[in-house]
């Protein structure tokens, strides 16, 4: 996958409201200049390319070529384990015992959940934020 495909794919993911003026302005440089990045008539330089990696939480190896689906789903699943340990993730079963088995499945559930763009904390406490 091209750059200029990643990064509107990264921006769209954030939501509707996210617009490359909002993205331009948090990675200091010019809205035409972004959006030329978007349109493919430009390539970020190596200093921008770490802003914009860190911008959105993802590494410049994976702006700048397509991860294999096992590394994608590795890094999936790290994360899903992450949420599971950390200790404001509530995970509960019909007879109140937890086994490995429920705890596979709700990190299975999880990591499916990440790979559809959504982030940890969308919803918490009950509430969407």
């Amino acid at each position: 996958m091209a750059i200029k495909h990643r990064l509107v794919e990264l921006r769209k993911k954030q939501g509707s409201h996210v617009k490359q003026e909002d993205v331009a302005k948090a990675l200091g440089i010019a809205r035409s200049t972004y959006g030329a990045y978007e349109q493919g008539k430009r390539e970020p330089d190596h200093a921008t390319l770490i802003k914009i990696a860190d911008y959105y939480g993802v590494t410049i190896d994976y702006l700048l070529r397509d991860e294999p689906e096992s590394t994608k789903n590795e890094i999936f699943n790290e994360q899903a384990r992450k949420i599971l340990e950390d200790p404001d993730t509530l995970v509960a079963a019909a007879d109140g015992k937890i086994t490995a088995s429920i705890l596979e499945a709700a990190q299975r559930i999880i990591a499916e959940q990440l790979k559809s763009g959504r982030q940890p904390g969308d919803i918490k406490n009950g509430n969407k934020k």
